[in-house]
């Protein structure tokens, strides 16, 4: 598809995301839960409605072009697959066509520069829910004008002609759009109860009627996800805000392997004519019922949600956190000691770009021979298990202590880009450079030992430069072929081997001489997207460059096959090297219009910094984001 569509569903998803990312905390506990399975497979919602106007409408001002950008392309896109579905209507079933039908409402509301929920009947305290009864997903939304999303319906429905069959379970109706009509009929199914519209999946007899039933709220659950409690027990626990909280039950998910009459199960059964329950038979043994499920137990859920939330100051900050939770305490204990040193440069850190991995090395083969040691002497009956135990026993690691003993004692490696400016008017990459800061680290217990290894790798770095003694740093060599700006140092600060260049690389390097080997953390991602937006900016005047040369080229050219040609055929040579130039030039604006539009998208994101992480705690291996968003002047 075109860019355009890119870029609106880039806008959908930063919406959605962003929606829930800065909720309000409120009084009212969202009505949705209480329709809501207590063991759903996954659940994406809240626990409190938050109000839209407050939340998304600033940011759709903020991200305007993210908003806007490229819903021109979209639009022809649409066009075209609305010209498709006239010509070729038996390859568009029902299901297919609804589906493009409200994704082209969606994008003919982004045109107008916003998105408003109450133009589509949901309320403005958007109470919304993402779960599954048995094995059907349901996408629930509280209405506040049922005639405004009778209204989405039936655009929808008119643009793309799908036809929808009123069904019913008992006296509630509903409409279906069928996906295919044969043995195993699937419909993407719409229905309103209760104040909610409800999104879902008519399976026929794949899942039974009580199903369905629960998933359009006609019958309450057994049990709700709010008599459960389990969103309370997950702020509680990780100190998630009241909004945006998700998770994944790996204790359900696993028993669609291990148990023939779950939902799931049943479904994959009905779908592979029998054919998963055969593949799947030797998992569903008492045996291994047990076993597999005493596993999962260990490792329950995977939950998602957002500690931090400033919406106030400048920049917009609000933190999120990813958790796989783990029982398993002496497996966790074990990863731990993998943790190495990660460089915090705090309030200096004005990073385009960084990567870090903290490592302790000398752990890593005794950890890992740990794990393995453990899960190949597992006690277990299933059998199956037993096989992966036997094909485990013929890998031993032991082998990897030699490895590593190459690099004893590293903790950690690190690289952080301060700055880097490129001159407009270059002809290529190295020569673009004009200011470059940057400092790249080696931490480890013995860095001179860790030098040493490395020079035995490559003994002509040996010979070019020694490492200096500590506080001190020296030129590296570079190769003329690559001009910089500044010149590179190596310097060793404390115990952390660095290779820098410019002013703030310098200063980063020397702080680490008082920063001590601390295992703080295993893994760091940082990007700033001024860095993107600088790098697209060059990109699009490198193009510019291209196509006035190649206009001159074509000119000069013309201008030589008019001058060397007979006089008779001037005037025919003269018609096709216009025709040409005309269609070269069309091809150039088109995609000089491409290339505009990824700038203005990148422009609207200078300033944008996003940071992530990842750790292992004693609870699980947890993965932490942030993300700053600079306020529009």
């Amino acid at each position: 598809m075109k860019n355009g569509i890119l870029y609106a569903a880039i806008a959908a998803a930063i919406g959605a995301g962003a929606y829930y990312a800065i909720q309000q905390q409120s009084d009212i506990t969202a009505a949705s839960l209480t329709y809501v399975p207590a063991d759903t497979l996954v659940f994406m919602g809240d626990l409190e409605p938050a109000s839209w106007q407050e939340t998304i409408s600033p940011l759709q001002a903020r991200f305007s072009q993210l908003f806007t950008g490229g819903t021109s392309a979209s639009v022809q896109e649409i066009e075209r697959l609305q010209k498709e579905i006239e010509a070729k209507p038996e390859e568009w079933n029902d299901g297919l066509r609804i589906i493009v039908g409200l994704y082209a409402e969606y994008v003919t509301m982004l045109t107008n520069g916003t998105v408003n929920p109450q133009s589509f009947g949901f309320a403005d305290k958007l109470d919304a829910a993402f779960y599954t009864v048995g094995a059907i997903p349901v996408l629930r939304f509280k209405l506040e004008n049922e005639v405004n999303f009778d209204k989405l319906i039936t655009a929808a429905e008119l643009r793309t002609k799908a036809k929808a069959e009123t069904a019913k379970i008992k006296e509630f109706s509903y409409k279906r759009y069928f996906f295919n009509q044969g043995k195993h009929p699937v419909a993407f199914a719409i229905g309103k109860k209760d104040g909610f519209a409800v999104l879902t999946l008519d399976v026929g007899d794949m899942a039974t009627e009580d199903d369905l039933s629960i998933a359009f709220g006609i019958t309450k659950p057994a049990q709700s996800l709010k008599q459960a409690g389990t969103l309370d027990k997950l702020v509680q626990a990780y100190e998630f805000r009241k909004s945006s909280i998700g998770f994944i039950n790996n204790e359900m998910l696993v028993k669609t392997l291990t148990r023939a009459d779950s939902s799931l199960a049943k479904l994959l059964d009905k779908v592979t004519e029998g054919e998963s329950t055969k593949n799947l038979a030797e998992y569903r043994t008492p045996e291994c019922q047990k076993d597999i499920e005493d596993i999962a137990a260990l490792w329950p859920k995977e939950v998602f949600g957002y500690t931090n939330l400033d919406t106030k100051g400048d920049p917009i900050r609000f933190d999120s956190v990813f958790k796989i939770e783990s029982k398993d305490a002496a497996t966790m204990t074990s990863l731990q000691k993998l943790r190495g040193f990660i460089p915090d440069y705090g309030k200096d850190d004005k990073s385009l770009s960084k990567f870090a991995i903290g490592l302790n090395v000398d752990e890593l083969a005794p950890v890992i021979t740990d794990l393995w040691n453990r899960t190949t002497q597992a006690q277990v009956t299933c059998t199956a298990l037993k096989d992966i135990q036997n094909s485990l026993k013929m890998a031993n690691p032991s082998m990897l202590a030699m490895g590593t003993a190459m690099v004893q004692g590293l903790q950690g490696v690190s690289f952080n880009l301060q700055e880097l400016k490129l001159k407009d008017d270059a002809a290529d990459m190295p020569a673009a450079i004009e200011k470059l800061s940057f400092v790249a680290s080696v931490s480890g217990k013995q860095p001179q030992q860790l030098w040493g290894m490395l020079s035995m790798v490559n003994p002509e770095l040996a010979s070019m430069v020694k490492l200096p003694a500590d506080g001190q740093s020296v030129d590296l060599p570079i190769p003329p072929v690559l001009p910089l700006p500044d010149k590179v140092k190596l310097g060793l600060y404390g115990q952390h081997i660095t290779i820098f260049s410019g002013e703030s690389g310098a200063k980063l390097a020397a702080s680490l001489a008082k920063q001590p080997l601390a295992a703080n953390g295993f893994y760091q991602l940082g990007l700033d997207y001024s860095l993107l937006a600088d790098m697209a900016q060059f990109g699009r005047h490198q193009f510019e460059q291209a196509a006035t040369e190649n206009a001159v080229q074509l000119e000069t050219a013309t201008s030589a096959a008019e001058m060397t040609a007979e006089p008779s055929a001037a005037t025919a040579t003269a018609a096709s090297a216009a025709s040409a130039a005309s269609a070269a030039s069309s091809s150039m604006n088109d995609e000089q219009k491409e290339v505009q539009q990824v700038v203005n998208m990148l422009e609207e994101m200078r300033g944008v910094r996003l940071l992530t992480g990842m750790d292992f705690e004693q609870n699980g291996i947890t993965i932490k984001g942030s993300m700053e968003l600079p306020q529009k002047k």
